[in-house]
């Protein structure tokens, strides 16, 4: 088993170097700093750090896939702390100096300056990190060497630890080290027993690298110097962002299967233009999820301009069918998501769709609803077959139906005419009365029999009676 071997990266005044990424210097006022977007001097900009810190957890991710947070950017003392497990990267990056000196080139290129140490041990690296700049590479078993000119501010004490310290005039990691260990175990308890552990660069750690689930959100933000109301602009900007959600979906092999976007816009109360984009199937071409989006605003475009946009990404597994070797050639998925969106955009998101019947006695009663995929494998057969001997009928429903003139001898039917020919009715069950929403204006009253035709032509046949109009209409066929 490869010997460990660690990675600290720290980052002091997190919060200043936060603010530097924008453009503020040392010496500007109150308001030329304040001049700066999404800039305010109290209280502290915490849209500015998250955004800074992801970037920075995604230069560590290029390096290492163990990687623990040891501290985020909400604790002001510490700033910002990744611990990198590097063990087995020599192969790929080099050794300890290497990585580090690589890393440190990927970090500066978003405008950060770390702090970087390397080590077998993790909390000797930790502490380098924050004690030491620039880069430090710690020998096996020179731990305690290098760690012993460190200020103690450099273990994060309590109040109470600092002042016994001080007051016996320890103020070096080296100094703590060479107390005697009953003694201060005996007046400060099993603390002092740790401290001086990590002061001896000899306490072990457990990594627990912070992992984050594959079907986490993907999310990304951009904060506008000046107001956009223009929608070309506007998707250059959405196409940078989803260009960084795709290649992060890309590395773990996901796809995106529905995009939200979320523009803040710029009126006097803020409010906010959210839009869900969702393909039928996990969508892997940004292009294509990026014409969706543009469809979808040109059809609800915003009422005001964009002073941010947000945007979040659920990624999914990518959708891997084999064709059948008969079953027809479907249509790629993602051009005919665009060709759904454009007839939405031509005529109207109501007509566009999968018929869904509605819970209801009312006949042909249906709702448009979006399409949904079948997911199973093509070519796949879900008509079961009967093997009773029984066969069964199936009505074939005539849209429009088709109005007839029905003959009748007292209340007896005796023969319909339609399509310029007279059928006797040989026999007829029936009726079925059915009737609903009187109490709107789209009242509905019918009566239905199944009625079966004699010669010339034998057909087994579905008649309705309107009582408002008063009209017989046939509805449907029987095979």
């Amino acid at each position: 088993m490869p010997a460990p071997l660690y990675l600290c990266l720290h980052l002091r005044d997190f919060a200043a170097q936060t603010l530097a990424r924008l453009g503020i210097a040392i010496g500007m006022g109150r308001l030329q700093a304040e001049s700066f977007g999404g800039v305010a001097v109290s209280p502290r900009g915490k849209f500015e750090e998250e955004s800074a810190f992801v970037l920075l957890l995604r230069c560590a991710e290029k390096f290492s896939p163990r990687i623990e947070v040891v501290a985020s950017p909400g604790e002001r003392a510490s700033g910002a702390t990744l611990l990198l497990d590097i063990s087995n990267c020599e192969r790929l990056f080099g050794d300890a100096a290497r990585i580090a000196a690589a890393l440190g080139k990927e970090v500066a290129t978003v405008n950060l300056e770390p702090c970087i140490a390397t080590c077998s041990n993790a909390h000797a690296a930790v502490l380098a990190a924050r004690g030491l700049s620039g880069t430090t590479i710690i020998p096996f078993g020179k731990e305690a060497q290098m760690l012993a000119p460190l200020p103690l501010a450099v273990l994060e004490l309590e109040p109470e630890q600092q002042e016994t310290f001080a007051s016996w005039g320890i103020r070096t990691l080296g100094a703590l080290a060479a107390l005697p260990q009953k003694a201060l175990i005996a007046r400060i308890g099993q603390a002092g027993y740790r401290l001086q552990a990590l002061a001896q660069g000899i306490d072990q750690h457990l990594l627990a690298p912070a992992e984050v689930p594959l079907d986490a959100k993907l999310h990304e933000s951009i904060e506008l110097e000046h107001p956009v109301d223009l929608l070309e602009p506007l998707l250059f900007l959405l196409s940078r962002m989803l260009e960084q959600i795709m290649s992060r979906a890309a590395e773990h092999a996901l796809a995106i299967a529905s995009v939200e976007t979320r523009l803040v816009l710029n009126s006097v109360q803020p409010k906010e233009h959210c839009r869900m984009v969702r393909p039928a199937l996990p969508e892997c071409n940004p292009s294509t999820l990026l014409k969706l989006i543009q469809l979808d605003l040109e059809l609800h475009p915003p009422k005001a301009a964009v002073r941010t946009l947000h945007m979040q990404a659920q990624p999914a597994r990518r959708n891997n069918v084999q064709q059948g070797l008969f079953a027809p050639q479907t249509p790629e998925a993602g051009r005919l998501e665009v060709l759904l969106a454009r007839l939405r955009k031509l005529v109207g998101e109501d007509r566009i769709g999968a018929p869904e019947l509605l819970d209801t006695h009312r006949p042909d009663a249906f709702r448009m609803v979006v399409f949904v995929t079948n997911t199973g494998l093509p070519g796949t057969n879900t008509i079961s077959q009967s093997t009773s001997g029984t066969h069964s009928s199936a009505l074939r429903m005539l849209r429009p139906p088709r109005a007839v003139r029905m003959e009748m001898r007292h209340t007896r039917m005796v023969a319909i005419c339609f399509d310029g020919k007279t059928f006797p009715i040989h026999t007829a069950s029936g009726p079925w009365k059915a009737s609903g929403a009187w109490w709107t204006h789209s009242e509905w009253c019918r009566e239905e029999w199944d009625v079966s035709l004699g010669e010339p032509e034998k057909l087994l046949c579905r008649v309705a009676y309107d009582p408002g109009t008063r009209s017989w209409y046939l509805t449907g066929i029987y095979d």
